[in-house]
């Protein structure tokens, strides 16, 4: 290294990977880093830790009258100090192997995650992104206040996961520079954020995390102990009420109310119920009863089988404001044949949001014990909804769903036991898929045609971008959906295929923005017979016979993308497509 450096003038600190042994795991090895930038630049520093400090040679900066300044507290201060070198000269590598580095139980790295590192040193990290930020601020300022932010937001999380009112406390009062913000970011109104006291501090969250669980039944003979008992089981920094309503009258059922309340209290209303209400007209009053921001359900015939559920759920919806219903994946059990399985079709979905459209084509949400709801969603629901002969949590989630964007979390957090051939079994066997299929067209009188029920036919327009895609930059073609042409579909989703060839061989990606979201597809679906019509026995770039894409994007009542090719960090504009349902009578093709 001291060669390396003394026929580099201009640089000012180089390093080399090094072998990591694991005292807890002998025979495993690892290298660090595992990808080496031929020639790193600050920038790269700047957006993460790549050199091991036993790897590192300096030329000295502090050599003169300028003194290493290091903020009391920051950790790590060698990445510190690796920065400060690489802002006045070039960074260099050397590729061979050269150093060991052990890791163990007691090292100061040693944690089992981000989390584990974060409760011991997030302190100073926070801090160590703060000084940065005042050094160097200018393009990367926001990656160092970002790294700031997501240090602060783990740990504010853990203390809500724990109840830990002190320590959320501390964490605001020692990084009163983010806080506000971030707790802005993470769903919370900072507008009233009190100071100093910690009771007044739980008093703000509980009233912004408050979260009514109605129990319904159909009469106070229902045995309502399991669900109960996992409800109140809950753990987490919010409030719990309880709302139980039944559907027939409770006059005669008094020392059942009184046991449903004597549970807890404080926590536990037992709507009155003079009269026989009915299931729906029971549920919304139910609904009419709740005080909090978030609803959830349960009853006698599901329970939850994790204390975190709420508090995940919870997390997920304050979060992000345009959600209306967060459901997990739930087990079936179904005692007629002793069997208990995950939910087939949720099994078939990854964590994340779905759209009006996912859940026209399947009551993927199951049971609505499945579920936390924003309350505004429920409270909204249409009093059509109510009128509607056998109304069930499908036709509700569906209704939520037009309001909102509904989000899947694949973990198993609850039970439900249904009944042999129950109308909410997610077998696929004929007599449901024939219930499905009779309620899709049903819905497809209520909410409008080119929802997702039933076949439609759409028309395309396909226009280019900004400006026409070079062929200098690449080839492509959109193949489907085919300009002009009525295109059925049946699940409401809209199929997009083609194929784009870089130019100079890159690895390229679509780029896809719809509503102001951001999708990128991978290009790489075998398509020889495109390379055989544009090289024919010429040379064609490497690998270049997988070039072909497909995607699909939900269709409700209109859908317009604006697809870019990104290829060698450079995104040039392709194609505007616009998806219409075609009016009855108009041309296709």
């Amino acid at each position: 290294q001291f060669d390396y450096m003394r026929q580099r003038p201009e640089y000012t600190l180089c390093y080399h990977p090094v072998k990591v042994v694991y005292e807890d795991m002998p025979g495993v090895t690892t290298i660090y880093p595992e990808h080496c930038a031929p020639q790193p630049s600050l920038s790269d520093l700047a957006a993460r830790n790549f050199i091991q400090t036993n790897s590192v040679f300096y030329r000295w900066r502090y050599r003169g009258g300028e003194r290493l300044e290091i903020g009391r507290g920051i950790i790590p201060a060698d990445w510190y100090i690796h920065l400060m070198h690489a802002e006045v000269g070039r960074i260099g590598f050397l590729p061979q192997v050269m150093a060991v580095y052990r890791k163990h139980a007691g090292g100061i790295w040693a944690h089992a995650s981000d989390l584990a590192r974060h409760k011991r040193l997030g302190r100073s990290e926070i801090e160590f992104y703060r000084q940065l930020r005042g050094r160097f601020g200018g393009r990367f300022a926001e990656s160092f206040a970002a790294s700031q932010r997501l240090i602060f937001v783990r740990l504010a999380e853990a203390c809500l996961d724990e109840a830990d009112v002190l320590g959320l406390r501390s964490l605001i009062e020692d990084h009163p520079d983010i806080a506000h913000n971030t707790l802005g970011e993470m769903g919370f109104d900072i507008a009233r954020l009190p100071a100093g006291d910690a009771d007044d501090l739980r008093a703000w969250l509980e009233e912004q995390l408050t979260v009514s669980v109605i129990v319904t039944a159909p009469d106070p003979g229902a045995d309502l102990r399991p669900a109960l008992a996992s409800i109140l089981a809950q753990r987490g920094l919010f409030r719990l009420r309880v709302v139980i309503g039944f559907e027939c009258s409770t006059q005669a059922a008094a020392a059942v109310v009184d046991a449903l309340r004597s549970v807890d209290p404080d926590r536990i209303d037992v709507r009155p119920r003079p009269q026989d209400l009915g299931p729906l007209r029971n549920l919304r009053e139910c609904i009419a009863a709740c005080d909090g921001r978030y609803i959830a359900f349960c009853d006698a015939e599901t329970r939850w089988i994790s204390d975190r559920k709420l508090a995940k759920q919870l997390r997920i919806l304050r979060s992000d404001p345009k959600l209306a219903l967060s459901f997990n994946w739930v087990l079936v059990h179904r005692a007629a044949e002793g069997s208990v399985l995950p939910h087939e079709a949720q099994g078939r979905l990854a964590t994340g949001s779905l759209h009006f459209s996912d859940l026209a084509a399947a009551p993927v949400t199951a049971h609505r014990a499945c579920g936390l709801y924003r309350a505004d969603a429920l409270r909204t629901l249409p009093q059509a909804f109510f009128e509607e002969p056998g109304a069930g949590d499908w036709l509700m989630d569906l209704y939520v769903a037009d309001r909102g964007r509904i989000a899947f979390l694949r973990e198993i957090l609850s039970v439900w036991d249904i009944r042999a051939g129950g109308s909410g079994s997610d077998r696929p066997d004929a007599i449901q898929t024939a219930r499905i299929d009779l309620q899709r067209r049903h819905f497809a009188t209520l909410f409008g045609r080119g929802r997702g029920f039933e076949p439609y036919a759409l028309v395309s327009t396909v226009a280019d971008g900004d400006a026409a895609l070079s062929a200098d930059f690449a080839r492509a073609h959109l193949e489907a959906p085919a300009p002009g042409a009525g295109t059925e579909i049946q699940d409401g989703h809209v199929v997009f295929a083609g194929w784009v060839v870089p130019t100079y061989g890159a690895r390229a990606t679509l780029v896809a923005e719809v509503g102001g979201e951001t999708h990128r597809f991978p290009i790489d679906r075998q398509r020889s017979d495109v390379v055989t019509a544009l090289f024919g026995d010429g040379p064609a770039p490497a690998d270049g016979a997988r070039c072909g894409f497909r995607f699909t994007l939900p269709f409700d009542r209109y859908l317009e993308v604006r697809l870019m090719i990104e290829a060698e960090d450079v995104v040039l504009p392709w194609l505007s497509v616009s998806v219409a349902q075609r009016v009855d009578g108009e041309a296709s093709g």
